[in-house]
């Protein structure tokens, strides 16, 4: 065994990537009118410098509701599902469930938020697997979202819903919120 100039294993083989990733999710993440444009943006940065060869790419899962729902209360997904098949934008229920000017109300805002959890969701069970030893989803980390309430541009706490999927297997599962602001989870 050999050790590199800063005490790493060098014989030990590199670490497995998994990055989650399809062009309709991207499509879909790049259609949030609070950051238009950024998962293709970052999927053209992955590409430029010449990550994806060195990635395991893996087709997203879209969430069910019932996975959704081990975290967030059936009445936000819900109401979630009836705006985006309606398209009501107007309705009055959607203040109370944090719907306005931080998470507006947008056209398939819940089919929005089912591909993002199941990114998550598909990144945690990649690792469950134990297909790789790290897993990205790179237009996930939407973690403010509460229970039954969308906050701070999320209407789907992916974070959560990962957290959850490790938890059955492992007991103890680390987080760490490396946002700029103040954190409120």
């Amino acid at each position: 065994m050999s050790v590199g100039a800063h005490g790493t294993d060098s014989s030990s083989s590199p670490r497995r990537v998994c990055y989650v990733y399809s062009p309709g999710y991207v499509e879909k993440c790049d259609s949030l009118s609070k950051v238009p444009n950024r998962a293709s943006m970052v999927h053209s940065l992955i590409e430029a410098y010449g990550l994806l060869p060195h990635m395991r790419v893996l087709e997203p899962a879209v969430a069910t509701t019932e996975e959704m729902a081990k975290f967030h209360s059936d009445s936000y997904l819900e109401h979630l599902q009836k705006i985006s098949e309606e398209g009501d934008t107007d309705d009055p229920l959607s203040a109370d469930y944090g719907l306005g000017y931080d998470c507006p109300i947008v056209e398939g805002v819940y089919d929005y938020a089912a591909a993002v959890g199941g990114a998550t969701i598909t990144a945690a069970q990649s690792l469950l697997q134990q297909q790789c030893d790290v897993a990205i989803n790179w237009a996930g980390g939407w973690h403010h979202a509460k229970k039954d309430e969308a906050s701070g541009f999320c209407y789907v706490n992916d974070a959560v819903l990962g957290i959850l999927k490790l938890r059955e297997k492992h007991e103890r599962v680390l987080y760490v919120d490396v946002d700029l602001h103040h954190g409120d989870g």
